[in-house]
């Protein structure tokens, strides 16, 4: 799953991290990519939001800082069913816009190893095009190389006609096309006309199945619907 939480507030101006986890459990995902993750409403004391929400799901979880915000610690998060390692994370490229972040992580369960690489690019054109550059250089895309499992996906506020989607389009496969149906929107939540929260995956995952979820739940939980797919991976562990 990939999904823009918008920092636990919903449509309806209520911030319930609830919510979110009902989406993502409903949803029955095992690894699940986060971004607009903050730190929450609570008591400083407390857990962050993410700590919560992974302690709620029994899920592990991994976050990656792009900013500090009224609310503390802002950014982009995994959470996953399985054992994860910390391939690398780091800051796009940026200029006045907010900042970015990408975080990769190896996830790995017995039969399988998956690498996901979680982001949310600016809304602003040209810093877009210059983020998804960095991502497609050496230090992120080249470096995972072409024998890599690998999922790329967030917020990716790009259309399928952008420059930014064809981009990463010509390496990778975007699942929603995987399966030859229909292309859901998936912002703004109430009343979706854009596609902008994406997920792409390598040569060697196929993809078996792939959902926007449009229910009540999702459409008060966040300003985003949550993209879910079900892939396949074709070679064994190793080979």
């Amino acid at each position: 799953m990939t999904y823009n939480v918008h920092s636990f507030v919903g449509t309806d101006g209520v911030y319930d991290p609830e919510r979110v986890a009902r989406v993502i459990q409903a949803s029955g995902a095992d690894v699940v990519a986060l971004q607009e993750v903050d730190s929450g409403r609570g008591a400083t004391s407390g857990p962050a939001a993410w700590e919560w929400l992974a302690g709620r799901l029994e899920m592990e979880c991994h976050f990656t800082l792009t900013r500090t915000s009224v609310h503390g610690k802002f950014g982009n998060a995994v959470l996953t069913r399985h054992a994860f390692d910390v391939v690398a994370e780091g800051m796009l490229p940026g200029g006045r816009g907010e900042a970015r972040a990408v975080q990769w992580l190896k996830v790995s369960a017995p039969e399988w190893d998956l690498h996901v690489m979680n982001t949310h690019l600016s809304i602003r054109l040209r810093e877009r095009k210059a983020q998804v550059q960095a991502l497609l250089g050496a230090e992120w895309l080249v470096r995972a190389g072409t024998n890599v499992p690998l999922v790329v996906c967030g917020d990716l506020n790009s259309s399928p006609l952008s420059a930014v989607y064809r981009r990463l389009s010509a390496h990778l496969q975007d699942v929603q096309r995987g399966r030859g149906g229909r292309r859901a929107a998936t912002w703004p939540s109430r009343l979706p006309f854009w596609r902008i929260d994406h997920m792409f995956v390598s040569p060697g995952l196929s993809v078996t199945g792939c959902e926007v979820l449009a229910t009540p739940l999702t459409r008060h939980a966040s300003d985003h619907l949550p993209l879910v797919a079900e892939l396949h991976l074709e070679r064994e562990l190793g080979a």
